[in-house]
């Protein structure tokens, strides 16, 4: 079989940016679609935008949970821009274990196949290109290959599942798939990846951020304690991978088994791309154009003598390094590393801020939940319906930060009735099934304003109660708004954040003797422990 046109795009080639005059930060256009930070022009690369999606997700198609259609139902109330259910399939050195637990995986591969028509029907009633794009995918298990989830780039795909990985990549090669390693930081034998094995043609990109944790480097934060086995690996990690020669490019996405894509805190792929179709996807995988975020939707631009993250470089003495980084809360640090060490740092959290700083957006935060914890006997779930207005101020984007937890068939977290004006919020919270044992969820508010900009928070449940707050009280002090007496549910109103701290651009000068390859990449720190990792740009000797 013929790979399409864009799968035998030669991804590896040295790739010049420099014609297509890149700006980092063009003026901000909101674009079409409604509450929505994606899919709009970026304000760091002009010629391209960023996408946020989830590649790696699962509910019980399969043996995780959470019905079909409530999958792609929640991937669009997340307002992702596209997204792949990758239900597990096959596990080709599965054992027999402690308490017979493989009979677990067992029988979710079967249902897979038995159910796979259905996903492929999902998968095409629900694609939108240019709005919200969705792929074909499934999970291939193996104790000693380390586990992949696969890709398509239509809808033609098969459920093929051999007992080898070069099987697996032979078909992979045949129909245009890309191949994806994940958690990869496991130790190698105990389903951590076998890098010796993987073929870069096939699998561009590494997922180094999920539910599992952060697999960029041993030492890092979010270390792997939510699986049996835990603990990473030194020499599964990225940066050890680099420094043996791997040309990898990075995403996250979330892992998660409660049938809830995008789900907060979990990790998303982000791609650089024209334009939201499933060509452009793949080509931005090919290219290595993407970048892992934990899940905060931060934006950033990484380009090395005008070529972006991903790309292979003739050598060059000197390297002039662009960045430009959007967040959604305080930024406390970004961070060029080159050779996995940290040769320049910037501190947007130490901005002052002025009256100018007015002229352009602030955001606040609403994080609601928490509540009474499962001790009391009191696991219940909160429904939370709330209306965001403002005077003498509007509105200009939001983001949620919809968690995983607590686990509903039936409900569904999500925004509403947009405008200028204000947003609606219904949600739910209770102290089960927690990511992290954070039993809140929440929405950033991205406002157009003035110290009198006045926010009410209208609220009808949990309790009817109704907050409202100059934007230069908040400035003073947050504000922790009760339901009712203890143990009743809270929700959190932040101070606001001003661009100078939540928004950076510079440049710096690199020179190097060219004695041997070099690599650079992007570390991004918000200060609500949110993180971003670009693709690194790679240097050759002299």
């Amino acid at each position: 079989m013929e790979l399409p046109n864009y799968s035998r795009r030669n991804w590896l080639k040295k790739i010049s940016m420099t014609g297509l005059g890149l700006s980092l930060f063009p003026e901000i256009n909101m674009g079409s679609r409604p509450a929505s930070l994606t899919g709009t022009n970026s304000p760091d690369c002009k010629d391209f935008h960023h996408y946020f999606g989830d590649v790696h997700n699962h509910n019980a198609v399969g043996y995780a949970k959470g019905g079909l259609r409530r999958s792609f139902e929640i991937a669009q109330h997340q307002m992702l821009d596209f997204y792949a259910l990758t239900p597990h399939a096959h596990w080709n050195d599965i054992e027999q274990y402690e308490g017979g637990i493989e009979k677990k995986w067992l029988t979710g591969f079967e249902v897979t196949k038995k159910r796979w028509p259905e996903l492929i029907e999902m998968v095409r009633e629900f694609h939108s290109p240019g709005s919200f794009v969705t792929f074909p995918g499934y999970e291939w298990h193996s104790t000693h290959m380390g586990d992949y989830h696969l890709l398509f780039p239509g809808e033609n795909a098969a459920l093929f599942v051999p007992d080898t990985l070069e099987e697996l990549q032979d078909f992979v090669r045949k129909s245009g798939a890309i191949m994806i390693p994940h958690h990869p930081a496991n130790i190698q034998g105990h389903r951590g990846a076998n890098f010796a094995k993987r073929d870069q043609q096939l699998s561009p990109v590494l997922e180094v951020y999920s539910e599992w944790g952060n697999a960029v480097s041993d030492k890092g934060p979010y270390p792997y304690i939510r699986h049996s086995p835990g603990g990473r690996w030194t020499k599964n990690t990225l940066e050890y991978r680099l420094s043996q020669g791997d040309r990898l490019g990075i995403i996250g996405s979330t892992d998660d088994h409660l049938g809830k894509p995008g789900a907060y805190s979990q990790g998303l792929a982000v791609i650089l791309a024209p334009e939201l179709t499933r060509e452009a996807v793949f080509d931005a995988f090919w290219n290595r154009r993407t970048y892992a975020v934990t899940g905060d939707r931060i934006k950033l631009c990484f380009n090395l003598n005008g070529n972006m993250m991903g790309q292979e470089l003739a050598y060059t003495p000197e390297r002039v390094l662009d960045v430009g980084v959007t967040g959604w809360d305080q930024v406390n640090m970004v961070e060029i590393i080159k050779n996995n060490r940290v040769i320049h740092r910037d501190f947007p959290m130490d901005k002052a801020h002025s009256r100018s700083s007015w002229e352009h957006p602030v955001l606040v935060w609403f994080e609601y939940g928490w509540g009474p914890w499962a001790d009391l006997n009191m696991d219940q779930v909160t429904d939370w319906d709330i209306r965001f207005e403002l005077e003498q101020g509007s509105l200009e984007a939001v983001q949620p930060a919809f968690r995983a937890g607590p686990f509903e068939e039936n409900n569904r977290d999500r925004l509403f009735d947009q405008s200028d004006r204000g947003i609606s919020l219904h949600s739910f919270t209770a102290r089960r099934q927690e990511f992290e044992d954070q039993a809140h969820k929440g929405i950033a508010l991205k406002i157009n304003g003035s110290p009198d900009t006045k926010l009410r928070i209208i609220c009808s449940a949990p309790a009817r109660k109704t907050w409202e707050f100059t934007l230069a009280e908040l400035l003073e002090s947050n504000e922790v708004l009760l339901t009712g007496p203890f143990p009743k549910e809270t929700a959190l109103l932040h101070r606001p954040v001003f661009v100078e701290n939540y928004q950076t651009q510079f440049q710096f000068v690199d020179k190097d003797a060219g004695e041997g390859p070099t690599w650079y990449y992007l570390r991004v720190t918000q200060s609500n422990r949110q993180f971003a990792w670009s693709s690194p740009i790679w240097v050759e000797k002299a």
